[in-house]
């Protein structure tokens, strides 16, 4: 019985000291949106996939899905961001009680914005590349500034849509009245987006 003891605790040993190099699998998640310049009190999502960044509310929290079209291919890809607005801060310590969380208004607040990601298939101009890939083709929209697009514009019915060196971008917000107003926070934040290639 003290052999097999003994033989137990050496494996034991030798298998916390390991010879050589260790390896670890690397991070599947890069730092997100590190090489964006967001103000105080933003954070930065960047999607390396799709070639693109932007920065958002840092009160905002968001679960991420990716989804390709069926019907689409390899050179569409959409990310739905289901985002709902957490602006809470801890609450004063109360003798006895643990400190619950002091929350604005519009806690809880939820929308959901989509970003289909195509690709840009030598198209020259946005009118042009829309005519050719959107069903039915919508009318031309008001130019707008959105980050370093090379066009871009705001369609009549909200959604923005960029030509970008390789692709085209279109970011869709849903929301109901009683909803996270994602247009507010957004518009103000096209300055931030940035279009990686």
């Amino acid at each position: 019985m003290k052999r097999l003891t003994f033989v137990f605790a050496l494996l034991v040993l030798l298998n916390g000291c390991q010879l050589g190099p260790v390896t670890h699998p690397a991070p599947t998640v890069a730092q997100i949106g590190s090489d964006l310049n967001c103000t105080s009190g933003d954070h930065g999502f960047e999607d390396g996939q799709a070639g693109w960044g932007f920065c958002y509310p840092a009160t905002w929290q968001y679960l991420e899905r990716v989804a390709n079209p069926v019907d689409a291919g390899p050179t569409h890809l959409d990310i739905l961001l289901s985002i709902t607005d957490v602006p809470c801060v801890p609450g004063t310590p109360i003798a006895g009680e643990s400190p619950r969380p002091v929350c604005q208004t519009n806690a809880g607040l939820f929308g959901l914005m989509v970003i289909s990601t195509y690709d840009r298939a030598g198209a020259t101009d946005l009118t042009g590349w829309m005519q050719a890939n959107l069903k039915p083709a919508p009318a031309p929209g008001q130019p707008i500034q959105w980050g370093d697009a090379t066009e871009a514009q705001q369609l009549a019915d909200g959604r923005r849509i960029a030509l970008t060196p390789h692709h085209v971008v279109v970011m869709e917000l849903r929301f109901n009245k009683d909803g996270l107003d994602l247009e507010s926070a957004m518009s103000t934040r096209l300055g931030t987006w940035k279009f990686l290639y």
